[in-house]
């Protein structure tokens, strides 16, 4: 029994990269197939730019999401490599959180501040009662686990957007966050030898992500 535990793992860990590769090589062939002319601001209100105004929201709410949990983390951390890591989302998603909130304002004349909801809420709560090696564990699939809902919210957002550039940083996402989880991965296995897959089910986090959290027409 055992051994077969090992062979799924081992399966499921070379899917799961496997699976990352694909989804970035054919997000960035939908990049380039997809170009839509660039719009000048303001952008006309049409059944696209409709759909174009909830993407956006819906993004700018899951990075405010992951930006929460990765402070509590720069706080709780013991492994500096950790820590590190939660800087960069810091940084990288704050960065595209006010880039989005400028597009809301230039092209649709809308003044957007990231919310959370009440599942986002508790979320960051319970990893705010948690300290040191449970805390990692539970921080990183948490976290896994939230990346991979980004990855498939951002190939909504390249099939669907409007403009040229969100398009660009929803292919940006899917590159900066499968990278992410690839860290993440590595560092369960390394430092706690737990083999979590995240999008796959296997290792299951209790503290996992619903998917309404970044699903259109989430609640708030």
């Amino acid at each position: 029994m055992l051994l077969n535990s090992n062979i799924q793992q081992n399966w499921a860990a070379k899917f799961t990269t496997h699976l990352l590769v694909a989804m970035t090589l054919t997000f960035g062939t939908l990049v380039a197939a997809k170009m839509p002319a660039k719009a000048d601001a303001p952008a006309p209100r049409n059944r696209l730019t409709i759909v174009e105004i909830r993407l956006l929201r819906d993004l700018i709410d899951g990075h405010n999401f992951a930006v929460q949990m990765a402070q509590v983390c720069v706080e709780k951390a013991s492994r500096n490599e950790l820590k590190s890591l939660c800087e960069q989302v810091i940084e990288a998603q704050q960065q595209e959180i006010q880039q989005m909130r400028s597009w809301l304002s230039n092209w649709y004349g809308i003044n957007y501040q990231p919310t959370a909801n009440n599942f986002g809420r508790d979320v960051v709560k319970q990893l705010e009662s948690l300290s040191g090696s449970e805390f990692e564990i539970e921080f990183m699939k948490t976290l896994t686990t939230h990346h991979w809902g980004a990855i498939e919210f951002a190939g909504e957002i390249i099939d669907r957007a409007y403009h040229n550039e969100f398009i660009e940083l929803a292919s940006n996402v899917v590159i900066q966050q499968a990278n992410e989880i690839t860290q993440l991965r590595s560092m369960l296995s390394k430092n706690y030898g737990i083999q979590y897959n995240g999008a796959t089910g296997a290792g299951s986090s209790s503290m996992e992500p619903e998917p309404s959290l970044l699903a259109p027409g989430a609640s708030r």
